[in-house]
């Protein structure tokens, strides 16, 4: 008899909260942005030839190799989603977590060659004016004002080493905010 009761009880007043809550936002789907922002928590820094990573020890063209900054982030939501009751409709898809962005701006980006690189370029000296970002411009020595810290994902390098041999890049990122991350790239053979 309980077991009936109950039965009747959720089935009446069931469709009334699920009409309660469609009447409230009858044609208004309301997305989810409980992950709209990120904060940066880390990088990795990465040797990719056609997309692919480089293992310490190979051997590649310089030609053939960008250098991939991968941001590691920790999504984040200004206020807590509520809903009263749950309600089953058709929405568009829920954005991509961290598609409003983040506070933090990029302060500066250094990369260093651990190994000479060229006569101008000895062991430990900066190399940014050998890189090119995503665009195929120059590497600025200083980024724009206001830069997101997403910004550039690859890097390209713009000439060949001297001779081919052993080298490493270095990795300086640092934020307005005054987080500094530090990474480095496998040791591969450069030619």
């Amino acid at each position: 008899m309980k077991k009936l009761v109950g039965t009747l009880l959720v089935l009446a007043l069931g469709p009334t909260g699920a009409a309660l809550e469609g009447c409230a936002d009858k044609y208004k789907c309301s997305v989810d942005t409980s992950l709209a922002y990120f904060d940066v928590d880390g990088l990795t820094f990465a040797v990719l030839q056609r997309g692919e990573a480089v293992a310490a020890g190979q051997s590649v063209a310089a030609a053939e190799i960008s250098l991939a900054i991968q941001l590691q982030k920790r999504y984040y939501s200004q206020r807590q989603a509520a809903a009263w009751l749950p309600a089953a409709y058709a929405c568009p898809p829920a954005p991509m977590p961290g598609y409003r962005g983040t506070t933090e701006v990029l302060d500066s980006l250094v990369v260093r060659c651990v190994y000479a690189y060229d006569a101008a370029h000895p062991a430990g000296t900066v190399v940014n004016d050998l890189l090119a970002g995503d665009d195929g411009k120059p590497l600025p020595l200083v980024p724009v004002p206001g830069t997101r810290p997403d910004y550039p994902q690859q890097l390209r390098l713009r000439q060949a080493p001297s001779q081919a041999g052993p080298q490493q890049f270095a990795l300086r990122y640092r934020l307005t905010n005054g987080e500094i991350y530090t990474a480095r790239t496998p040791l591969i053979t450069l030619r």
